[in-house]
């Protein structure tokens, strides 16, 4: 089975789809597993949420979707309103902009991303989180960590079993084995073994006029691929 791992899309529905058409996703055969930060601050964030709604139906278990930070905000937004504030100067209102022109609105939306998204997913070769990993084993990280982190990230810290994350935008698609050291950037196109060990960060910023990423896993292998801002290839 391959695997399609996602990074973040906050709100670009058309590069997202035509992410999904360059690495010609099979509803029927693969497993697509995105990292979270599906809304906020992009064009559309209303699309990419229906957009997964309706893949998920199809895909059922095979379509994973972990709730990153701005899924999170939404929730504690719509549970707590002293909390709107922190959501809005996150890129909230782009978000309820783009459901306001369906005649949604954020409450409409509590029950699918509590029900549909996780805080993280664990494979028999990697796990993937939103946002950080101190423990390879996924339970053994904190909510805070999973949603939020960026140090072991950042500062090439984590060094145990491939952890896969998105949240820190790069300007490409980046390795880090754990030892302190730099970041290795990651070819697009190149069939690659996949680590054992460290961290990959699939945020390659595409609402910032950056990329959308993705790897496709298989084998002991992997590719990455991408899009540019407006669907372009980079």
């Amino acid at each position: 089975m391959r695997r399609l791992i996602i990074g973040d899309i906050h709100g670009c529905l058309d590069e997202l789809q035509e992410l999904l058409r360059k690495i010609k996703l099979d509803e029927e055969r693969d497993e697509l597993i995105q990292l979270g930060d599906m809304i906020d601050r992009g064009p559309d964030p209303c699309g990419v949420l229906e957009f997964f709604r309706d893949l998920k139906r199809r895909m059922g278990d095979r379509c994973v979707l972990v709730r990153g930070n701005h899924e999170q905000i939404l929730l504690e937004a719509v549970r707590d309103p002293e909390l709107m504030e922190l959501w809005s100067a996150n890129g909230g209102m782009e978000t309820v902009r783009s459901m306001e022109e369906r005649g949604l609105k954020p409450e409409d939306w509590v029950s699918w991303l509590t029900e549909e998204t996780v805080l993280f997913y664990q494979t028999d070769g990697f796990l993937c989180a939103h946002a950080g990993v101190e423990h390879e084993k996924g339970e053994e990280n904190s909510e805070d960590t999973l949603l939020w982190d960026r140090n072991q990230l950042l500062e090439n810290r984590y060094g145990g079993s491939l952890a896969i994350v998105g949240h820190t935008p790069l300007s490409v698609a980046a390795y880090m084995d754990g030892t302190g050291g730099p970041a290795r950037a990651l070819p697009d196109g190149r069939l690659r073994p996949l680590p054992k060990r460290g961290m990959i960060c699939l945020d390659t910023g595409c609402v910032f006029g950056g990329k959308l990423s993705a790897m496709s896993v298989r084998g002991g292998f992997y590719t990455l691929h991408s899009v540019g801002r407006g669907g372009t290839q980079p």
